[in-house]
């Protein structure tokens, strides 16, 4: 009996049992991976393993496998690797790659661990090995070539990851760009802080347009240069300027700004 065999990524297998030996669907299931769904014309086939080939299929029967594709992740030529026991699994059978810090973890590990950290929001990928019995951290930061070389990332897999950490890195600048004190706090804070007087006021702004003038010195008669304007006035108390008024002892005008314009 031939049965074809359609797989998760779309390959096709081609396996031949004989029905003479009258095998049984655990024949079937033995060279498929654990957890196999077996599928007929989009219908999932709930069949005991027991039960014989024969009685459920005929020649040249095409089913469909489910099952979760996993891909092996095995270190490149180039990686340090460690002899030390993976830091999150303790395997000591599958190959450990050597991060910077002198850790040892496993592709896989590795690859499971910074997914984890991104979908948490961190935007950096720090090492989780346990230093000591209260639980700090080695906290040593592994930069994305560590990551993509130690965790054999595949093309799609480091553009993803970039992706992933740049939007993490643009959120966490937000959040710290909002952690600012509030209006009523800044202004408390400078009323507490020190006083510092000009001496000599050397801008005003003209009484008439609010053109900014600048007193350079001598006379405090001042004549606004804006084109439309040419209003003649006292630096010092902002009043009209009169020659028969002494303004050199008139009151001095208080600050100006920008809300009484």
């Amino acid at each position: 009996m031939k049965i074809t065999i359609v797989h998760p990524d779309s390959e096709e297998s081609h396996i031949r049992l004989s029905e003479r030996k009258k095998n049984t669907m655990s024949a079937l299931f033995k060279r498929l991976p654990p957890g196999t769904v077996i599928k007929r014309l989009g219908r999932t086939v709930d069949v005991a393993k027991e039960c014989l080939i024969s009685k459920v299929f005929t020649d040249d029967d095409v089913i469909e496998a489910v099952y979760t594709l996993v891909r092996m992740r095995r270190l490149w030529n180039g990686v340090k690797r460690s002899t030390q026991p993976c830091m999150i699994t303790l395997d000591a059978v599958e190959k450990r790659a050597e991060m910077p810090c002198g850790h040892a973890i496993t592709p896989q590990a590795l690859y499971d661990y910074c997914w984890y950290e991104l979908e948490k929001g961190n935007s950096a990928i720090t090492c989780p090995y346990i230093t000591n019995i209260k639980g700090d951290q080695c906290g040593c930061e592994w930069n994305e070539r560590t990551i993509t070389l130690s965790a054999v990332l595949s093309v799609e897999e480091k553009s993803l990851f970039q992706t992933k950490l740049h939007i993490n890195t643009l959120k966490q600048q937000e959040i710290e760009s909002t952690n600012v004190y509030p209006d009523d706090v800044i202004i408390s804070l400078l009323h507490d802080s020190p006083k510092t007087y000009m001496e000599i006021l050397k801008l005003r702004a003209c009484p008439k347009c609010w053109s900014i003038i600048e007193h350079m010195g001598g006379c405090l008669s001042m004549t606004c240069q804006y084109q439309s304007c040419g209003f003649r006035f006292c630096f010092r108390c902002l009043g009209k300027y009169e020659h028969s008024y002494n303004h050199g002892t008139c009151p001095l005008a208080p600050f100006q700004f920008s809300s009484d314009c």
